[in-house]
């Protein structure tokens, strides 16, 4: 990458950090935004907050629990006492799906779970969107005295599930043992793409990752010092 590069002065000014273990995000980050000496920190937020306390507000689940994973990172670096040469920016994220009924679902954990979401959003509520989700909240840290966790960012995308996909298929994707551990059972990059006759808003997105709203966020911080 040319050294006077957008991306390159970012990564001059700072210790670019996903705060996630998903490989899709990194993925979009590392592979897509170029950077290439991205680290990882894996959250330590259990990601266990109340559902019921959001039925008539589901984003602001995704957004509170961005937000919670920002404030894990910080009592992580401050444990540590963490500093280095150069400022850290630390990307944290969550994704979650909704369905026409505003439920909220997260990573299914069983086959069972996840071939019962599928069903419900290719039969049971066909005609309607689903919305993904993805919650970001930025990182600014230079130390232990000097940090800030930025408000979340939000971005959704809608998507159309085939009504006429065959049930084989469904089952056989979910013997697959893909999409169990993303968000709602559906991987969109992977084979289950199949069953998404469209889709309105970032791909992205629905990845892990909104890209252009990320990389605004991200371009935003060298002109900004931190508090």
């Amino acid at each position: 990458m040319p050294s006077n590069t957008i991306f390159q002065q970012i990564q001059d000014k700072f210790d670019v950090i996903l705060a996630s273990s998903s490989l899709r995000r990194y993925q979009i980050l590392h592979d897509i935004m170029g950077f290439h000496n991205l680290k990882v920190m894996k959250p330590s937020f259990e990601e266990d907050l109340d559902k019921t306390l959001y039925r008539d507000d589901p984003i602001r689940y995704v957004r509170d629990t961005s937000f919670c994973k920002a404030e894990g990172i910080v009592q992580d670096l401050v444990t540590q006492d963490a500093k280095g040469s150069k400022e850290k920016l630390i990307i944290c994220a969550d994704t979650i799906v909704i369905d026409s009924d505003d439920i909220i679902y997260e990573k299914p954990g069983t086959k069972d779970a996840q071939l019962a979401n599928l069903k419900k959003f290719c039969y049971t509520d066909k005609g309607h969107p689903l919305r993904v989700a993805t919650a970001v909240t930025v990182i600014r840290w230079k130390d232990t005295k000097n940090y800030d966790i930025r408000d979340p960012f939000h971005e959704t995308t809608e998507l159309y599930c085939d009504a006429q996909i065959p049930i084989e298929l469904l089952e056989e994707y979910v013997e697959s043992g893909e999409g169990v551990a993303v968000a709602g059972g559906l991987m969109i990059q992977g084979i289950s793409g199949i069953i998404i006759k469209s889709i309105n808003g970032d791909y992205n997105n629905v990845v892990g990752l909104p890209l252009n709203r990320t990389f605004q966020a991200i371009y935003q911080e060298l002109n900004l010092r931190v508090k």
